[in-house]
């Protein structure tokens, strides 16, 4: 990324030998497409994307995608960072520093109790962007991803129920049937749900705290998906390449208390029960994929796919038994379909 440095030198209009970058570390990995740039006290983000050519029908990369959508947001009021500068020509932008520490990071490393101001904070933030989006929608449409939800979300309920059998072992046909019966009811609330346009890029990686103020970056992808997928994803930590992590869950009633009256309020006139269940459901299937993932790596160990999520996950004994704990303990509404399917876990694994 060094020849961006004359670029960015001139457009300053200072000398070279100014500006100083240091790389940029996610655990034990280290950020080849980005660096935090040092101009005297002041750092900024240079980011320079990978992919070069059009992802989008009409014709965008994903750096003219990010860039268009950041600017509509902060413009908008959200809390990402500024554009400072920018290279079509290079897929190049220089933003404004928000801080170094993830959610991811501090997740692992700090009481949960302790983040309730920043996660509160950071729900709004997300359906504040919701919003520009919804208000938006026919600007942002050229550039969304065309991606299949649907598709999607299928498979990850097929194998989910596949989870679901292997985690519950031999049970009798009274039990398989009631366990698919509620299965079902889950599978049909998630897929008759309103999806939202929004980003794409969902992790909690993605929220980046600055003096315990949370900002939003990444959108250079952007499309149609479930809000509550999002928001379950956003609010778990991973812990990737960071030694000694595991699984942390941050979502609770609160929060899922406070996004349901916003979503009853902003976007839809279902109930708050309702609401709540589908972010039950939606963390309840993401762990249910986890262990997939865990155990598709434990019986393909050879297969390149289980070896870089090895290399990212570690102790898998130990990233299982905080997925398990999660899935059986993780109780975010009072559906009674997915407390049944989790009390059949938790009967199977005691």
């Amino acid at each position: 990324m060094e020849h961006l440095i004359e670029q960015i030198a001139a457009h300053f209009k200072i000398a070279v030998d100014a500006l100083k970058f240091e790389p940029i570390q996610h655990g034990s990995q280290r950020k080849h497409n980005v660096c935090r740039l040092k101009l005297g006290a002041v750092n900024y983000l240079l980011k320079q994307h990978d992919i070069t050519t059009p992802v989008v029908k009409a014709g965008y990369t994903p750096g003219e995608i990010e860039s268009a959508i950041l600017s509509i947001l902060h413009r908008n009021g959200c809390r990402v960072p500024k554009i400072i500068w920018k290279s079509e020509g290079s897929h190049a932008l220089l933003l404004e520093w928000c801080g170094e520490s993830t959610l991811d990071a501090i997740a692992q490393s700090r009481p949960s109790s302790t983040l309730k101001p920043i996660l509160q904070t950071a729900l709004m933030e997300l359906c504040r962007v919701e919003t520009v989006f919804a208000e938006n929608t026919e600007l942002l449409t050229p550039y969304a991803f065309r991606f299949d939800l649907d598709v999607t979300l299928q498979h990850l309920l097929e194998q989910g129920r596949k989870t679901l059998g292997y985690l519950c072992g031999a049970i009798t046909p009274s039990q398989t049937a009631h366990l698919d019966a509620a299965w079902a009811t889950l599978s049909n609330r998630l897929q008759t749900a309103r999806p939202t346009f929004d980003s794409l890029d969902y992790q909690s990686r993605n929220i980046v705290i600055s003096e315990e103020t949370p900002f939003l970056i990444d959108f250079s992808s952007i499309g149609w998906d479930w809000q509550e997928r999002r928001l379950v994803q956003f609010f778990n930590s991973i812990g990737a390449n960071q030694e000694g992590a595991n699984f942390v869950s941050l979502l609770n009633r609160e929060l899922v208390d406070v996004y349901t009256t916003w979503v009853t309020s902003h976007r839809e006139t279902c109930s708050p029960a309702e609401i709540a269940a589908r972010v039950d459901s939606h963390h309840l299937l993401f762990y249910l994929s986890v262990i997939h993932q865990i155990l598709r790596t434990v019986a393909q160990p050879d297969a390149s796919e289980s070896r870089t999520l090895l290399k990212a996950w570690g102790d898998l004994k130990a990233r299982y038994q905080s997925a398990l704990m999660q899935v059986i303990h993780t109780g975010l509404s009072d559906d009674v379909h997915t407390t049944q399917i989790r009390e059949m876990i938790a009967n199977r694994n005691s």
